[in-house]
């Protein structure tokens, strides 16, 4: 439940509580009211009391003249402290640096570290503006709190280092360095609730969208301003809606997130709906958050608004994909199988990944039938490109995030990993045959390829040592993770308390097996793959031995005791211990080698 159907449930049912009720209620509020909120408790109590009234003045209220000596003297304190950040800006107030070196992550890699000393009290002028803001949202001097608010938001200090010159640093970069003590969230709390309050109703939305692109107010949530000041903010109807038309009219992450917490904060499910049909084309990522919520109580009507989502963002977006397993989840709560499977279908249509076709191959009931739709999206899909939006005319702002509407690329890697998953078997040999050289191996499709060749050879379902290796080694080239694949089966996520660490690999097992038992492979292709895959693996055991590489000792030894093994399940006797041990005598001096070797299962005794 969100804050306005909150209110607007507890208005409904305190209007019609008796006296007697309404004191209970508050009653047991008190008996639930932690001790470092009492202060605050009563405080609101007492505001509660106060009555407006005929000439709108409060009598509980300070006086005229007691206000205005108090806006007397914050004026003093401004005038003060904006001489201060004059003399920041101009440089004449500095702070001290002094770079060095920093080589405890490693001696190859030194972080540049600056230690930074304040003598003219920079770190104080911040402090000080920062408690006369509170002060004067507190008191209601919203104009002067935001005049001192934007003094600290908009500063840079230099930073005077003899070696590198000038450095520049703003309020989260002296907090960040122990220079300032100020609670930057309280701060931007105090400041934006200053801004709302002192801003005309029909520019709020526009003049808070224009702080909150500035990269300090990252991770701000307009939430924290509604309970900031000592009185609710006005015309919050009016600014909501306005805020929402703004965010679905603007580009990019910053308002599409902004936009998601405003339509999921104060919107019915029918007005997230439609926030969502109108944000199709630029926040797309909207439909996603209100599927998700409304799946919580309602599967069939989440899946309903899936479907639509579906017809209305563009194929070409990755976010599609989301959507899509979003409604497939819907669609198993419904028991309707069939639609989350044509959801499956859809997820990797707009985001083609091996992941989304795993997931089809291995979950559906009777995957053949997609496969002339899987194959079609797997030949019409793009290349990746380094300037994706650009080259297909659509040029940004390169400050700004386009997360959202990312479009669906695939790399040289994802494409072997369809390859080999719709079982063009030869065609992705041939892209590991064509390596001629056993080194230089990093960024290559053959060093997924003959990992997955191994597997898929392996005729018993049992993973020993050195195919145990080779799972691993294809779960990180693919980026396998247990919540990617489970997106859209509607399983339970893993609790950290029960989570044993190797959940990615018990799931990519289990779904591999059944991908796998689907395939159709002859012995003739089996033989022709081994007998690449024996050529392939001892030009890289012996390019990694002889050049002494040895932190690959160990990745090289298990790919010939996988080998061995694979060998070994079509029914070759005792494969792996011959040819661990044939590796032994080929480098008789490589101790550290033969350590390896043993670690996958050679034998501690010489070759005849």
């Amino acid at each position: 439940m969100n804050l306005r159907e909150f209110t607007e449930t507890v208005d409904r049912e305190t209007k019609e509580m008796s006296r007697e009720e309404l004191q209970l209620l508050v009653h047991s509020l008190v008996r639930k009211t932690p001790e470092n909120a009492r202060e605050e408790f009563l405080d609101l109590l007492g505001r509660a009391r106060e009555k407006e009234t005929e000439d709108g003045k409060n009598p509980h209220d300070i006086s005229v003249l007691a206000r205005e000596k108090d806006r007397k003297e914050i004026h003093e304190q401004i005038i003060r402290l904006e001489k201060k950040f004059y003399e920041i800006g101009e440089g004449i107030l500095s702070l001290r640096a002094d770079g060095y070196e920093d080589y405890s992550s490693g001696y190859w890699e030194p972080d540049w570290i600056y230690e930074y000393e304040d003598p003219d009290g920079i770190g104080e002028v911040f402090e000080q503006t920062d408690n006369l803001i509170q002060r004067c949202v507190n008191d209601g001097f919203y104009e002067e709190a935001v005049k001192l608010f934007d003094l600290a938001v908009e500063a840079e200090v230099c930073a005077d280092d003899d070696a590198d010159g000038t450095i520049m640093l703003g309020l989260q970069d002296l907090v960040e360095e122990d220079i300032a003590s100020v609670d930057c969230g309280r701060l931007i709390a105090c400041g934006l609730y200053a801004v709302y309050q002192n801003t005309e109703p029909d520019q709020r939305a526009q003049k808070l969208y224009e702080y909150l692109g500035n990269p300090f107010f990252k991770g701000t949530r307009l939430e924290a301003i509604l309970s900031v000041g000592r009185e609710e903010l006005k015309e919050q109807e009016l600014f909501w809606k306005s805020w929402i038309q703004l965010l679905t009219d603007q580009s990019g992450d910053t308002a599409g997130t902004y936009l998601k917490e405003a339509v999921l904060f104060q919107c019915t499910e029918e007005e997230m709906i439609e926030a969502a049909h109108k944000a199709a084309a630029l926040h797309p990522g909207l439909y996603l958050s209100v599927i998700k919520k409304l799946a919580e109580h309602d599967a069939v009507r989440a899946l309903d608004t899936g479907k639509t989502a579906l017809k209305e963002i563009d194929e070409k977006y990755k976010i599609r994909g989301s959507v899509a397993l979003a409604a497939a989840e819907a669609a198993l709560k419904t028991g309707d199988r069939k639609q989350a499977e044509q959801c499956w279908l859809e997820a990797f249509r707009s985001d083609t990944t091996a992941v989304n076709y795993l997931r089809i191959a291995a979950e559906c009931e009777e995957p053949e039938q997609y496969r002339e739709q899987l194959m079609q999206t797997i030949h019409s899909c793009q290349t990746f490109s380094e300037d994706g939006d650009s080259a297909n005319g659509n040029r940004r702002n390169r400050f700004e995030s386009y997360q959202e509407i990312k479009r669906n690329f695939v790399d040289d890697r994802e494409r072997f990993l369809l390859c080999f998953l719709s079982g063009d078997f030869d065609a992705a040999m041939e892209q590991c045959a064509k390596v001629t050289k056993g080194l230089g191996w990093s960024g290559h499709v053959i060093k997924c390829g003959i990992p997955l060749f191994l597997l898929l050879l392996l005729q018993n379902g049992t993973l020993a040592s050195g195919c145990r290796a080779q799972l691993r080694t294809v779960i990180f080239e693919m980026g396998f993770r247990q919540k990617d694949y489970e997106a859209g089966l509607d399983k339970e996520p893993v609790s950290q308390e029960k989570s044993a660490g190797n959940e990615d690999a018990d799931i990519f097992e289990e779904a591999f097996a059944r991908w796998k038992a689907r395939q159709i492979l002859s012995e003739d292709q089996a033989e022709k793959y081994l007998v690449q895959l024996t050529r392939l693996i001892h030009m890289r055991v012996k390019a990694i031995v002889s050049g002494q590489y040895r932190n690959h000792y160990n990745s090289v030894a298990a790919l010939a005791a996988a080998l061995g093994e694979v060998k070994e399940s079509r029914g070759e006797l005792s494969a792996k211990e011959r040819i661990l041990l044939d590796y032994r005598a080929e480098f008789p001096r490589h101790s550290a080698f033969h350590e390896a070797l043993r670690t996958y299962g050679m034998p501690n005794k010489k070759k005849r």
